[in-house]
Formats: structure tokens, sequence, C-alpha cells
């Protein structure tokens, strides 16, 4: 019992994890441009894609895909590589800092915070996969194009892309003549970035590019005492940006029927202000705690609040004590190979990513120190994609193999009220102690795939595909209570591989697979219907308070049924894209806070959607996007709190629901509701809106653009356990530019506005039960300028 008392304070214990994300900063989107040469970039017109791993327009390929240009996303103002998620269907995102990205589409993510899983959207940058939740955000500079795939991707793109993915692919050096830019930005929050790319032939056949992007910004969580005189400020605002990038690659022509692009890719994020949060809706009780449902999650409304004196406080302002830091380091080294052999085209994909970073956080949003949060991680990937592709007349073909190795060393310390309870429990003083956690995880992934399209007919055509997949993991876990001199074990690989055998190694072996059947009614509409199975390999959940049992959870299956049509009328100026979708989940992996323990389990689930978006151009000078979403989702199980252990905070007060006192300085508490049931998944508002209204004039020698854009979500929850205190009510972003662009497209300005109604709406949350909940908000309303030289 009294190693249970230990996650007396697992109160917030997680209160948050942290771990994980550093940046690819680099990289984005795809060569493209319009099918249709009377639009401009930024009409939003037709795009090439590679969804299916060659050149194709979107509006052919029978996928639910949502591209966009460079220039495109120039115009919507994205610079970042997670701002896409206004302008995609079904896509958002879940984060707290640079530190963590997960994305989430359709519903489908994994919403744990630890640096050594992978994550269901797969990311891939310049056609290689990001294997490290570490890397996923970053700046985003001179790009061609960015896809997002919804719907199981495996078949072709392999590794854990089971609810879709996100393919950035960066500006190449295929120009010979000298070409470049240079832009500048200033905005709210004293946020000024600089960005810029040149590139050209060297020699006949040998071109290279230089691209790079530097941000600053402050803080937009400024740092607030909770009780002056007492309580004070830490100094430090949350939110704040440091960080450059720089990405150089040569392209050699290999004779006649070959080519070889070589990229190096570097990135750096240097003491950047975050690690903190604001205390959320919680109705506080006079014991100190928040209160429960009889799921053990809490149950409060109302907003922000002051955790010291329970009055309202603002979404903007940071109480902790403890100031945060982020670092982080990415190197990428990459090759491709691409060469017709005579009927025969070999691809060949090389990458080696190595990343470190360090981070640090205040996880309790209170100005005492309940639990500070500490997290070291140094990772390397080396991938290797090999493909063959032909074609006929009537037959289309690909056909490969790939390999992925990863390992990830990591260290992570808790400081606080766990580890006071940890020491305590093995007999040490419990003044200063130390929760110590070291981790080395290797991962090997090997694949052979195939994928074939037939002509049934001149207007049917059959797809199919089928990928095999090998995951090999291996785990070093030693978790340990350090105070002094002294230090006592909790767990490791090997207590828990010693009672159950093998609970240290992963191996598993599983099938991807893909049929569709496309039907082009005219050159104009294209009617699909597809099957397809995606996978996830299973992980583990490196914690000293799991059960040998949970140290592992299982692998994922989804099997997607998806039905869509893709229309435009002859002169382009009108396009409609809608999908329906029906998800049948097997072993979802789901993420919860168990007895006050961050774990990872499994269940059954499905969904069912549907997705539209509209292209509407009556003329040169006007521009309407639309896009909307509908989804119903029910998890059939996720194991609720449980029980755990809470200290009297105020002695004589009345004991929190559901618990009892232990005379001991402790409560107990019992929850009743040992799961949660029939829960939707999170991030998944049941409708959604997005939407671009743009309107261009000549005028001042030049182009005069004025554009209102952004997205409305529905009510959803942000945690999969669905408890009240995780609801975020339906909310509106709305966005504002106006842009000049001179005749010859040489120069160009823009003013802008983000989010300009201002609206206040969480980006993460983690409910904490009786501990309150934990958030982050996102970025109030922000207005800038930005200019832009081209050659």
């Amino acid at each position: 019992m009294s190693f249970i008392k230990t996650s007396l304070a697992s109160v917030s214990l997680i209160a948050l994890g942290a771990m994980a994300a550093p940046a690819w900063a680099q990289d984005a989107a795809a060569q493209a441009g319009s099918a249709d040469a009377g639009q401009s970039a930024t009409a939003f017109g037709d795009i090439v894609v590679t969804a299916n791993k060659r050149s194709e327009n979107a509006q052919r390929v029978p996928i639910a895909i949502t591209a966009y240009s460079g220039e495109q996303l120039k115009a919507l103002g994205v610079t970042d590589a997670t701002q896409i998620t206004q302008q995609v269907p079904g896509l958002q995102l879940n984060a707290w800092s640079p530190n963590v990205t997960i994305f989430n589409l359709r519903g489908i993510s994994q919403n744990n915070f630890t640096d050594y899983l992978e994550a269901p959207i797969a990311v891939y940058v310049d056609d290689a996969y990001m294997g490290s939740m570490n890397g996923l955000s970053g700046q985003l500079f001179d790009i061609q194009r960015v896809e997002v795939l919804r719907g199981p991707q495996g078949t072709l793109f392999g590794r854990n892309a089971t609810g879709g993915l996100i393919q950035y692919v960066s500006t190449d050096a295929s120009k010979a003549e000298l070409n470049g830019y240079v832009n500048a930005s200033y905005e709210r929050f004293n946020r000024r970035a600089i960005e810029g790319a040149v590139g050209g032939a060297l020699a006949e056949g040998l071109r290279v590019r230089v691209a790079g992007r530097v941000t600053k910004a402050d803080g937009y969580i400024k740092s607030a005492a909770a009780l002056p005189g007492v309580f004070d400020a830490n100094g430090q605002d949350l939110g704040g940006e440091n960080g450059w990038a720089l990405r150089g690659t040569v392209q050699a022509d290999l004779g006649p029927n070959g080519k070889l692009d070589l990229w190096v890719k570097h990135s750096e994020d240097n003491h950047v202000a975050t690690g903190g949060y604001v205390f959320d809706n919680c109705n506080l009780q006079d014991n100190g705690y928040c209160t429960t449902d009889a799921a053990g999650l809490g149950n409060g409304s109302g907003g922000v609040i002051n955790g010291i004196t329970g009055a309202k406080a603002s979404p903007f302002e940071n109480f902790s004590n403890t100031p945060g830091l982020f670092n982080r380091k990415t190197d990428i080294f990459q090759g491709k190979l691409q060469y017709d052999l005579g009927g025969v085209k070999l691809t060949s994909i090389t990458n080696y990513t190595k990343l470190s970073k360090s981070y640090q956080e205040d996880g309790d949003a209170l100005p005492v120190t309940v639990i500070v949060f500490q997290t070291q991680a140094r990772y390397q990937q080396f991938s290797e994609e090999l493909r063959l592709s032909g074609e006929m007349d009537r037959f289309r073909w690909q056909a490969g193999a790939y390999y992925l190795d990863m390992k990830i060393k990591g260290h992570m310390a808790t400081i606080g009220a766990p580890a006071v309870g940890a020491a305590l429990a093995a007999g040490l003083p419990g003044v200063d102690p130390t929760i110590d956690e070291d981790y080395d995880l290797h991962s090997k992934n090997w694949s052979v795939f195939g994928q074939a399209e037939v002509d049934l007919a001149d207007k049917l055509t059959l797809i199919g595909g089928l990928r095999y997949s090998k995951d090999t993991k291996t785990v070093d876990y030693l978790s340990s209570v350090v105070e002094g001199g002294q230090s006592a074990p909790i767990a490791s690989d090997e207590s828990f591989s010693a009672t159950r055998p093998g609970a240290s190694r992963i191996s598993h072996g599983d099938v991807a697979a893909r049929v569709t059947l496309n039907y082009k009614a005219n050159s104009d509409t294209l009617l699909f219907a597809s099957w397809n199975r995606g996978i996830k390999g299973g992980n583990f959940t490196l914690n000293g308070y799991v059960t040998a049992d949970t140290f592992q959870h299982k692998p994922e299956t989804l099997n997607s049924f998806e039905g869509g049509v893709k229309w435009s009328n002859p002169t382009h100026s009108v396009r409609v894209n809608a999908t329906v979708y029906h998800y049948i989940y097997n072993d979802y992996q789901t993420f919860a806070l168990i007895g006050g323990v961050p774990q990872v389990g499994n269940s059954n689930a499905h969904a069912t959607g549907a997705e539209l978006e509209t292209f509407f151009q009556p003329n040169r000078h006007i521009n309407i996007n639309l896009g909307a979403t509908w989804e119903t989702s029910k998890v059939d199980v996720v194991q609720a709190a449980g029980s755990q252990y809470l200290s009297v905070l105020v002695p004589g007060a009345s004991v929190p629901k559901y618990c009892t006192d232990q005379n001991d300085g402790t409560y107990f508490c019992n929850y009743p509701a040992k799961t949660v049931t029939g829960g939707r998944f999170p991030n998944q508002p049941k409708f959604s809106l997005n939407y671009v209204l743009r309107y261009n004039f000549d005028a001042l020698g030049g182009n005069v653009a004025a554009q209102l854009d952004g997205v409305w979500y529905d009510k959803q929850y942000l945690e999969v356990t669905n408890g009240q205190s995780s609801i975020q009510p339906a909310y509106n972003v709305t966005n504002a530019s106006l842009s000049w662009t001179s005749d010859n497209d040489r120069f160009s300005v823009q003013v802008f506005g983000r989010n300009v109604f201002d609206k206040a709406y969480r980006a993460y949350t983690l409910n904490l039960g009786p501990l309150g909940t934990t958030s982050v908000y996102a970025k109030p309303a922000t207005y800038g300028v930005s200019a832009t030289v081209k050659w």
C-alpha cells in the first residue's frame, strides 16, 4: 500500500508528461501546380500529387486527399508544419508546445505524450518517414506542396499510416536558371521571421538549392502572480519561439535516364520558453481538490481558475513557479535515386535522421512544486526504400521493399509529490527525491509491398495492393527513486520479464491491404469504392507503476470501407469532392490515466463519417472554398482511473467523494465506475466547417487580394475518456489578410490577422481527476505584416 501512496501524487504524476517532440522543422510539401493552366497557384485549383507514388492530378486519384501548393500555403499564412489543420477537413492538432505534436485525422490519434511512441498518422518529409513524435513540428518554408491522405495508406506508405498520412515535399533543385526569394515578417508578441532560398545550375546537369528560416517570438501566455507577495510570478512568459532551420539540396542528372537528389537538413530550437499550463474546469472544494464523476474524471466547467485562490483567471496567464525549457536539434541526410531501366523505373530513397532534445516543465499549473518533469531523448533512424514500377497499355504496377531501424535513448525525471511518495515507500527521507527513469528502445521494421492497377474497361479500373510488415522491438528500462546518495529500484524490464517472460520484446508481423474500384464516368467525374486494412504495431508503456501485463499494449487494426465522388464542371470553375466512410477498429490503442499512471490500452471501436470539399471560381477574381465533415464514433471500453491515493491538503475539510480518510495524512479513493463505455474518439467534433473567401483585382501596378479564411468546430472531447472537464465547446477561428503582388510577381506585401475575433480555445488538455485539468490555450488574436522579394 505504501507503494501505491507513492502514486498519491500520481496526482500530477502526469500533470504532465511532457515529453515529446522536436521538429523536423524544415520541410514540407511537394512539387505540383495547377492542372488547369488558366488558374493561378493561389486560385486554389487542381494540384498534382504523389499519393500513388507517381505524379497524378488529385482529382483523378481514388483517395480522399486535400493538397495545397507552396503558393497556396503562403496565401493561407502557413509557416509552421502544424498550421495546415484549419484547411484540411477532418484534420486536427493536439499540442501544448513544440515538444509534442499529435495530428488527429478523422478522430484517429494517439494522445499519449511520450517520446518513444509513434503516431497513427504517418508523417513523410520528402518521401521519407519521420518515425519520432519528437520530430513532427517545425518551420515550414520553401515548399512545393503538402498532401493529406485520409484513411489507411499502409500498402504504399506502410508504417503506422492507420488513420492516414501527411506528406510534405520541399522545393528541389530542378530549376536550372538562377532563382530565389527573401521573405520577412513581423507580428504581435514580437514574432519576427526571415526566410529565403536561392538555387540554380552549377554546371550542365548539376543544380543546387539552399533555403533557410529563422523565427523568434515572445511568449503569449504571460507570467503572473497567483497571490502577490506570497506566490509571485516566475517571470517566464510561455508560448515563445526561438528556432532556425537550414536545408541544402543537390540534383544531378545521371545521363538521359537517371536523376539523383541529395538533401542535408539541420534545424534547432534553443531555450524556448515553454512547459507550463493553466488550471482549467475545476469545481474547487474546501479540501483543495476538484470534484470528479464516478470514473474519477474531473467533471468541472467554467474555464480557467487561479488554483490558489479559486478565482477566475485568464487562459493567457501562467502561475507556475518553475520555468520551463525546450531545446532540440535535428539533422537529416537523405538521397533519392530515380533511374529508367528501360520500361521499368527504379526508385531508391535513403534517409538517416539524428535528433536530440531536452525539456523541462512545471506540470501542475500551480505556484508550488507539485510536479516538475524533465526529459532528454536522443533519437536515430535509418531507412531504405527500393521500389520498381512500370506500366503497359491497361496495367500499371509497382513493387518494393522497405527497411527501418530506429533507436531512442531517453531519461525522464519526476520531481515533486510522486517522488516524495516513492521515496517514503522505499524508506528514504522524502525531503528532495527524484524518480529517475532510463530507457533504450530499439525498433526494426522490414516490409515488402506491391500494388497493381488494371483497366477492366475504358472507364473502370481495379486497384489492389498488399504489404507484409514485420516489427521487432526490444527495450531496456529502469525506474528508480533517488535521494542524496541513495537510490531504490521501482521497476525494470527485467522485473516485468520475471513476472511475464518476454515482456521486454515485441515481434509481430501483419498485412496491410487495399482494394479499390475506380469508375471514370467522364473526364470530369470520378467515382470510387474501396476497402483498406491499416495496421499499427504495439509498443511499451514505460512507467514503473504499470504491471507486467500492461507493460505492453497490442497492435491495432483498422478496416475502412469508403466511397466517394470527385466532380468538376468542364471549365473547372466548380469542383466538388465528397466521401463517406465506415471504420471498424480492432484493438484501438487508447490513452488514459489509470490510478494516476499514464497507460495505453486496447479497445474495439467504430466510426462513420462523411466529408465534403467544394471549390468555386466563377471568374479570375473570386475564389470560394468550403469544406465540411460529419462523424460519429464509439469506443467500446476504456479503463477509468480505478483507485488512487491523495494527500490530505486541508486537515478537517470535507473528504473528497468516493474517498476515505486513512488517518495517516492520505485519502484512498476507489471510484465505482471502473471503465468508460461508448465514448467518442478524441478531437472528433460531430460537425466541422472550413472556408476560404478570396477576392482579387488589378490595381497599383499589380494585383490586390483580400482573403477571409478559417474553421468552425462543433463541441468535442479532447480525451478518449470523455470526461466532462475535457469538453471543448464549439468555436470558430477566422483569419483575414490583404496582399499586393506586383505585375512581374517579384514583389509582394501582406498585412494579416490570425484569430481576428480573439477566440480562446484549448490546444491541449489533460484530465487529472481530483487534481484538476491542465490545459494550454492556442494563440489569441495576432496581426502582422510580411514582404517578399523574388528573383
